[in-house]
């Protein structure tokens, strides 16, 4: 029986009929009553929503008391053929506004604060310099958006925010800006959003919530303090005194137990839109990663099984679209529309009382003897067996730089299969850590990536687990005396099955940092080819690399890597590596200049190298048809089977370029290393020696190796050093350089600046 439910008291007047199991409701306090009915044993276990938008006046709860049961879930969903809207954000009253100066309006108001401010469905912007469009992708930044001479003119800046990229381009951050000193500089608060704490970019940065710098049609500023609302309207006159509507809520449905789990329950067919920002609340770092986080999304879900998430639509948020946190299993997140949103699309992520010996910044570290030896989780409060899958996610992170299109961390056997995910500022798909793997990323489509921050891929991973050390000679030592630590967390593999991807800003696949236990096999990787840094157990094979080729840097010695049966279309760019791991060979090489350059290696000789004879590949299809690739075991897979298959979706995604195959893909022809103070050196030449030593950009002075009793080891160099400058200020971008310094430099000033360990050292000047 369905009963309809538009006002409380026509609610009130239907409460007898217990054996009504579906309402429709018309308006936002229809659904509340129906909500409350639902909880109290109201015999309501299905809650339709007819067309229209449903202003919350407060996040929908649905805890324990609304599970539904197996097959036969708790439902909140829009009406068919119906778009319900739940929003965040409410109408002002009646605003009576005043001419001011300079095209500015204002009107008294006294209301709660609000980060967002809508005119009849036109999102405007807040008081900022640079002036841009509320829906702004790229960071745009000026170097003067916060020089002294544009800092004297704001008077008290307190509330205002610094958005800017990471220093070294490792996603975006925001500072909250306290102040001003008496001296008349900016005071600051703690950075927020990035857990690689270093001075902001001094070039990509903006500043909102500035009163002096609301001097744009559609800014707006409102001055909480003295109870005033300026707008400088989209279009001169004044502005109507209805039809404005301000943020109020950051999350719209919070699937959460609160004594136990809910259970068995199904949140469908909705739009959910306007909500407000929340990367001040970025605080909590996500262990070793790169990420702070803030633990809520427009649907929210912890303490809760057998979820489903379908069919919806999430726009226009400030912040998150779905965060499953903690404690949650059989979560499905299935054929949504995610797009044009402030930070990540989906998110699964644990609790840190899960991980055993957490860490929590990239220079932590535990003694050895410290680190418990127990493999996998310490608790259950963490996602697990969950999927996100046949979603399109795309524009994302217009405001968090720190974003992607799916993040896992401390997590559990997540399948992420058939997303299409493009445009976006850094990763589609980040895994942050090895806990606990398992997880299954098959039949994505994932390209425009890494369009604003850098270091970084279309698909990226971290894996500083318990048993890794910021410190590579430390590393080195455990390796050596217990190669099974690299297990301890990534207890399962993660397969990376027919996916499609394309980065043309970094690597296709970048598995950076000890990400360990991945089997990566028949994906085509169309422009930047394939990374995989320091780790254990990574099984690479059947893969078509367009374009681009194998990048292992800084591996371990019983690394037990593989790199077999796949096609690459250039030269190998190793850096740092000792040990090739398990095997490389048996691969397809477009040129045999490109497969003698891999032997010299010592790898490759069972490779052959032979045009792959692509079928059509301006059309997306690289079917290999050589013969030659037989002979190696390679396998064609699929050429049709990425990204999102629901038609309404389809019809709506795009697919990325298809280039054509060079005859031969440009590699970097490295300058011959020079002797100099007892090291062997090089100049910093490519983005994988830049990303290998963590830095800024493509400049300095690399470090080969050091003789022993040599000047150079006598003043501390080591081996994968980077000299950068000079004590003094001075840029030292390569050999010619920092030759003419050290012939220059004056006795107090003979200090070098060198990073070592994605970490600034100075270092005496080496002694010719």
């Amino acid at each position: 029986m369905k009963v309809r439910i538009t006002t409380l008291a026509v609610a009130l007047a239907l409460a007898g009929t217990a054996e009504a199991r579906t309402v429709t409701v018309h308006d936002a306090a229809g659904l509340a009553t129906a909500l409350d009915r639902a909880r109290t044993g109201g015999g309501i276990d299905r809650i339709e929503l007819a067309a229209g938008t449903y202003a919350l006046a407060a996040p929908i709860v649905i805890d324990e008391r609304l599970s539904g049961r197996p097959g036969h879930p708790f439902e909140l969903a829009g009406a068919p053929g119906a778009r319900a809207v739940l929003a965040g954000a409410p109408a002002l009253p009646v605003l009576r506004w005043q001419p001011w100066r300079d095209g500015i309006w204002r009107a008294r108001y006294r209301g709660r604060a609000f980060q967002r401010l809508w005119l009849d469905g036109q999102q405007l912007v807040r008081a900022r310099y640079p002036n841009a469009s509320p829906s702004q992708h790229a960071l745009v930044g000026n170097a003067d958006a916060t020089s002294p001479a544009r800092v004297a003119r704001w008077h008290d800046p307190a509330g205002a925010v610094l958005h800017a990229l990471h220093g070294l381009g490792w996603g975006g951050v925001q500072v909250p800006i306290l102040g001003k000193d008496a001296a008349g500089k900016l005071v600051y608060g703690p950075q927020v959003g990035n857990n690689r704490a270093m001075p902001p970019s001094d070039k990509a940065r903006w500043v909102d919530n500035v009163f002096e710098e609301l001097d744009a049609p559609g800014e707006w500023f409102l001055d909480g303090r003295e109870g005033w609302l300026y707008l400088k309207p989209p279009v001169p006159g004044r502005p109507p005194a209805r039809g404005f509507y301000g943020g109020a809520l950051d999350a719209l449905v919070r699937i959460e137990g609160r004594r136990g789990d809910v259970h068995d329950v199904s949140v469908r067919n909705l739009v959910f839109t306007r909500t407000e920002p929340t990367y001040l609340q970025a605080t909590e770092p996500l262990l070793r990663s790169d990420w702070k986080f803030a633990r809520t999304g427009a649907v929210t879900v912890e303490n809760a099984r057998d979820v489903r998430i379908a069919d919806g639509e999430f726009t226009d948020l400030g912040g998150q679209a779905v965060v499953v946190n903690g404690r949650a299993a059989g979560v499905a997140v299935t054929g949504n529309h995610i797009h044009d949103i402030g930070a990540t699309a989906i998110a699964f992520v644990g609790r840190p009382q899960a991980v055993r010996s957490p860490l929590f910044e990239y220079h932590e570290q535990l003694d050895l003897a410290a680190i418990d030896r127990t493999p996998g989780p310490a608790s259950d409060a963490y996602p697990r067996d969950s999927s996100a899958s046949d979603n399109l996610i795309h524009d994302i992170g217009i405001v968090d730089k720190q974003a992607a299109g799916v993040d896992i961390d401390m997590a559990a056997r997540i399948t992420v299969d058939h997303n299409s995910i493009y445009d976006m500022p850094r990763a589609g798909i980040n895994i942050g850590d090895g806990n606990w793997g398992g997880h299954r990323i098959t039949h994505n489509d994932v390209f425009d990536t890494v369009l604003e921050s850098g270091d970084h891929g279309a698909f990226n991973a971290w894996g500083r687990d318990r048993y890794w050390h910021p410190d590579r000679n430390e590393m080195d030592r455990r390796v050596a005396a217990e190669p099974a630590l690299g297990l301890l967390d990534a207890v399962e593999p993660i397969v990376m099955k027919f996916n499609r991807f394309r980065c043309d800003h970094g690597w296709d696949v970048d598995l950076d940092d000890g990400s360990s236990n991945y089997v990566i096999e028949s994906n085509l990787l169309l422009s930047g080819g394939l990374k995989l840094r320091e780790g254990f157990q990574r099984i690479v094979r059947n893969n078509i690399l367009v374009n681009n080729t194998f990048h292992p840097h800084v591996w371990f010695d019983a690394s037990g890597d593989m790199f077999e049966r796949n096609v690459v279309m250039a030269p190998y760019q190793p850096i740092n590596i000792r040990q090739w791991g398990r095997s490389v060979d048996r691969n397809l090489f477009t040129t045999a200049a490109a497969l003698d350059a891999a032997r010299v290696h010592g790898t490759d000789a069972g490779s052959l190298a032979a045009d792959p004879g692509f079928a059509a590949p301006l059309a997306g299809d690289y079917t290999v048809t050589s013969a030659a690739a037989a002979r190696i075991g390679f396998v064609n897979f699929a050429m049709y089977d990425f990204g999102v298959r629901p038609a309404r979706l389809k019809a709506l995604a795009r697919t990325p370029p298809f280039t054509a195959p060079a005859a031969s893909a440009a590699a970097v022809k490295e300058e011959a290393p020079q002797a100099l103070a007892g090291m062997t050196v090089k100049r910093v030449q490519t983005a994988g020696e830049q990303s290998a030593a963590g830095l800024g950009r493509i400049a300095g002075v690399l470090v080969l190796a050091v003789e022993p009793d040599s000047p150079a080891a006598a003043a501390g160099y080591r081996a994968r050093d980077v000299i950068v400058g000079g004590a003094d200020g001075t840029a030292l971008d390569d050999l010619a350089a920092l030759q003419a310094w050290l012939d220059a430099a004056p006795a107090g000033a003979r200090e070098l600046v060198v990073v070592r360990n994605q970490a600034q050292v100075r270092l005496p000047a080496p002694r010719p």
